[in-house]
């Protein structure tokens, strides 16, 4: 079914197709023409696809839900009648999700956008697999995934050399330096290729992914298009509401909190509280705050964007270019701003809803925490220089003294626990309280010294990975579970007495691979020694000693324990000798004595790793090199 064309207008730098006001229906499938005189169509279970002279896509972005295509057939959509998107709205999608998606189709740059809403109208969090798929409808000579220039770990973009006159296809699925990226997939050979994410949407939530399909010239054109378009360019005229919840495009600059961020891109722009918007240049160098930390003055040139919160006493949150937010009184009755005209108006503070200054050359797209900081529970966040003095932690173990670099993170505001949360470096998460009433730190930028009550406090972040995330204990690492949610990766030490139905053991507690209670006997534990061996019985002694790896022993009733796991346990004395024995031979002058003594350690297994890594340091250059050789041999064959 053919439709009248719509008229391409200009919005926020790029060519969409209006819409009549309040959202013109359309059926389907629809229809809209590229700019190389073929045909996109969006079809009724909302798949995208070319038709037309040698088209390049067969398919494009179609989503899949635990590897199950959408089955929900709708027969009309709507246009935006701000956007000229395409929107296909509350359609059924697998494991009891709803799915609506937003096409733009961009003429200019001849690429179509999609954004693909996930709605959880449930009761239940759902966790699901989500897949996107495009295929070319001529098969792909070649394709190459392209390496995020900020995070050289993952991917961000595909470019495949299709066999329609060495045209390419483009795809774009994630956004610079996002946290949430798709995982891309290629076989070489294959005409297909396939972006993937564990997708988690809590109960009567929704989330968001963006991509972006374009058919190029060649893989050059194509590849130089991938690298010169800008996330800010993509998302600029995304309805705030969608942008605020995209997983795989960051907009950090953009939001702070549920409210977003005036910026401009020529001019500075002041909201008034009425909705009223002004334009110019904004004449004032900084800004001083009164703070309840003490007062801080902050330049102009630094400062992204001004929000004016509270109705009865309003404050201001000021943002900052190095990710900074710092809240108090602007202690600024008018703020000057020359409009484009040349007058200049002051602007009483109080009827000011939002301020955004212009963006300025060469500042990034997104904001990035460089430095530790302290989060209030009033929505400031402000960089610090990392403390010098131990953290001291009271727990049900006793005192604990951290030292700051052993930390990752100390969250004060917590829903689930009335005390605070410490996270280590290595894993580890604790509960206790922090023996501070008042915290002190130094700004990261300047030497001023900052004091605040501790009660004030919502997070404290030493480590940056993850931004206000927590790091993960090692696959490899020894970790003990208490049933209070807390975690300390470390080893169990010392020897540990366990009564069984028939006699008395010592154990080694280095020798033990995991430790369970058995739910039917709270008192009894399953302990599974270095060679699977395994029984039950109950501990002489109440308390287990723990060796954290960052640093601390701590004492754990045996009552708390929920597991413990160590994946490379070390292995009996008599063993150990053995392995010791073996690595002497590592040294021989025969070469068949040498080759059969690491044949023997490979074939023990898991039970060298620990030895190994110990004594490998003492031997000589040749046989430190053939243990490296066993250590390889024998990971692989765990895997």
């Amino acid at each position: 079914m053919t439709h009248r064309a719509a008229l391409p207008i200009l919005i926020c730098g790029l060519i969409a197709f209006a819409a009549p006001a309040g959202g013109q229906q359309v059926n389907l499938p629809y229809q809209v023409p590229d700019r190389e005189g073929n045909m996109w169509y969006v079809h009724q279970q909302a798949y995208l696809q070319q038709q037309g002279n040698m088209p390049v896509y067969g398919q494009a972005g179609m989503l899949q839900i635990n590897n199950a295509n959408v089955q929900s057939r709708t027969q009309n959509g709507k246009l935006d009648p701000v956007t000229g998107e395409l929107i296909l709205e509350n359609m059924a999608a697998p494991n009891g999700l709803k799915l609506s998606r937003r096409f733009l189709f961009n003429k200019d740059d001849n690429y179509v956008r999609v954004i693909d809403i996930i709605s959880n109208p449930t009761a239940k969090d759902v966790t699901a697999q989500l897949s996107l798929v495009s295929n070319s409808n001529y098969g792909m000579q070649s394709g190459q995934v392209i390496a995020d220039p900020r995070k050289k770990s993952q991917n961000y973009a595909f470019v495949g050399l299709t066999g329609n006159n060495n045209r390419a296809m483009v795809e774009l699925f994630n956004g610079l330096g996002t946290k949430n990226p798709l995982t891309i997939d290629y076989n070489q050979g294959n005409n297909q290729v396939r972006a993937t994410m564990p997708l988690s949407v809590p109960a009567g939530k929704e989330v968001a992914i963006m991509h972006v399909h374009m058919p190029a010239a060649s893989v050059d054109a194509g590849t130089e298009w991938i690298k010169k378009v800008k996330d800010a360019q993509l998302i600029k005229n995304v309805p705030a509401a969608i942008r605020r919840i995209l997983l795989n495009f960051g907009s950090s600059t953009s939001w702070f909190g549920d409210t977003e961020l005036l910026r401009g891109d020529v001019f500075d722009v002041v909201e008034l509280r009425s909705g009223d918007q002004f334009r110019g240049t904004i004449k004032a160098d900084s800004f001083k705050l009164q703070t309840f930390y003490g007062p801080i003055e902050l330049p102009a040139q630094k400062v992204l964007g001004v929000l004016n919160v509270g109705a009865v006493r309003p404050r201001q949150l000021l943002v900052t270019a190095d990710a900074d937010v710092f809240g108090g009184v602007i202690q600024l009755e008018k703020l000057p701003l020359e409009l484009s005209d040349g007058q200049t108006v002051e602007i009483p503070m109080g009827q000011i809803s939002r301020i955004g200054f212009r963006k300025r050359p060469g500042e990034p797209d997104e904001l990035t925490q460089t430095h530790p900081f302290i989060r209030m529970r009033s929505g400031e966040r402000i960089a610090i220089k990392p403390p010098t003095k131990d953290i001291v932690l009271h727990t049900r173990y006793g005192i604990l003294n951290l030292k700051p670099e052993s930390v990752a993170a100390v969250v004060f505001q917590n829903e689930e626990h009335a005390g605070h949360e410490v996270h280590l470096t290595e894993g580890s998460r604790l509960i206790g309280l922090v023996d501070a009433t008042t915290m002190e730190f130094a700004l990261a930028g300047s030497e001023q010294v900052i004091k605040f009550p501790t009660s004030s406090a919502a997070r404290l972040q030493l480590k940056l990975e993850g931004d206000e995330g927590s790091p993960a204990p090692d696959p490899q690492s020894p970790t003990l579970r208490l049933n209070n949610d807390e975690l300390m990766v470390g080893a169990l030490e010392g020897k540990l007495r366990l009564d069984t139905a028939f006699t008395t053991l010592s154990l080694d507690a280095g020798s033990i691979k995991s430790l369970e209670r058995r739910p039917e006997a709270p008192q009894d534990l399953k302990v599974t020694l270095w060679d699977e061996t395994s029984f039950q019985g109950m501990l002489d002694d109440q308390m287990l000693s723990c060796k954290l790896l960052s640093g601390p022993t701590v004492s754990v009733p045996v009552s708390l324990l929920q597991e413990y796991l160590q994946p490379l346990p070390k292995p009996s004395s008599g063993m150990t000798e053995k392995i010791k024995a073996l690595v002497a031979e590592l040294d021989a002058d025969d070469w068949q004595r040498r080759q059969r003594a690491q044949e023997d350690l490979v074939s023990i297994g898991e039970a060298v790793i620990p030895v190994l890594k110990e004594i490998r340091a003492t031997q000589p250059p040749e046989a430190q090199e053939r243990i490296d050789q066993v250590l390889e041999a024998v990971k692989k064959s765990v895997k």
